[in-house]
């Protein structure tokens, strides 16, 4: 996923094994990097150090990413975790986006 696709203010990383938690605005990785960065291999990046060797595996994650699928997937039924879909909702509602298909689902 692009930065210029992730909805959000800010994009958060975690990662269980070393412990990073860090808060990035979306306006600062666009700005710095471009709004065609892909934010995997930012978050990549971002860890690298995590994992000493290659046989370690690296335990982060875009803290948002499944809340970001919930409000950006068109098809309800396709939304990953339906218990985003109230807050997902909310975002849309935030980011002036179309709401005719929250508004029918009834969920």
């Amino acid at each position: 996923m692009k930065i210029a696709e992730w909805p959000l203010p800010d994009v958060r990383i975690v990662c269980l094994k070393c412990g990073l938690e860090s808060t990035i605005p979306r306006d600062e990785i666009e700005v710095v990097f471009g709004p065609d960065t892909d934010l995997f291999s930012l978050r990549q990046e971002m860890t690298a150090s995590c994992v000493p060797t290659k046989n370690e595996v690296c335990q982060s994650r875009l803290a948002d990413a499944l809340l970001v699928q919930a409000i950006n997937q068109p098809d309800l039924a396709k939304v990953v975790d339906k218990s985003l879909l109230p807050a997902a909702r909310e975002w849309r509602e935030k980011l002036g986006m179309k709401m005719s298909e929250f508004d029918s689902s009834g969920s």
